[in-house]
């Protein structure tokens, strides 16, 4: 095998990602506190998706400006429009006061208890600001975010335990760089479904354990057809900026 083709293929429609768009220029600074948020995040979609009754996706926000509520008020006339069997299709608008920030609050209120007992432990955040998508049943959708103070004490760290010989036992994943080859934009200017890119295979596929090289592999068939990454030599490199 003296070329590797890598053939793209389209995704499907519910692969595509949502338009990206940058942090709001009244968002606070980030703080790099890179602390993983995720299962607080999926913990926050079922707790919406319960209330509501409907699909909703709850992704990091990009900040609320100084003086904005909490809870989009958005949000908040969502709620009040389902617990007074409305149609959410046409929830009521915020200016109608009163109602609409007591549901906001009451979002609030019923979210933070869950965000309070998955807050990562460790994590520098004096809050967390959520981006929220409700999608409707005729296909628009409502989104507002949702701003949630941190613990007033953090979750303390559970300090580190050696793990002896077990560790051997433990499972891991490893990645193969099966090619690596540096090409000018040119060529992947007519990127589209179906192009074939041809690669040169690494003779010596370098195996990397997060940001090092650990050893080398050479690439052999199986007899189901699958392929498989043998390791030939065994050479430790630092190739990144992790320790």
């Amino acid at each position: 095998m003296s070329q590797l083709l890598i053939r793209t293929e389209a995704p499907t429609p519910d692969m595509f990602v949502d338009d990206w768009r940058p942090r709001s220029a009244q968002a606070p600074r980030d703080d790099g506190d890179d602390t993983p948020f995720e299962p607080l995040l999926l913990a926050l979609e079922a707790e919406l998706a319960n209330m509501l009754g409907l699909r909703v996706a709850v992704h990091p926000g990009r900040g609320i400006p100084p003086g904005a509520p909490d809870v989009a008020l958005d949000l908040g006339g969502l709620l009040a429009t389902i617990r007074l069997g409305g149609d959410p299709g046409r929830a009521l608008p915020h200016l109608t006061g009163i109602t609409t920030a007591r549901h906001a609050r009451q979002i609030g209120e019923a979210l933070l208890p869950v965000a309070h007992r998955l807050w990562p432990a460790g994590s520098r955040r004096p809050a967390l600001v959520v981006d929220v998508i409700v999608s409707l049943a005729d296909g628009g959708s409502v989104v507002g975010s949702i701003r949630l103070p941190a613990p007033a004490e953090p979750v303390p760290l559970v300090p580190p335990r050696a793990l002896g010989a077990a560790a051997f036992d433990l499972p891991l994943r490893l990645c193969v760089r099966l090619a690596d080859e540096v090409v000018p934009l040119s060529r992947l200017l007519p990127l589209q479904p179906g192009l074939v890119v041809g690669f040169n295979i690494c003779p010596d596929m370098p195996v990397l354990l997060g940001d090092h090289r650990v050893a080398f592999a050479a690439l052999s068939p199986l007899p189901d057809g699958r392929q498989q990454a043998s390791i030939t030599s065994l050479d430790l490199n630092p190739t990144g900026e992790r320790a």
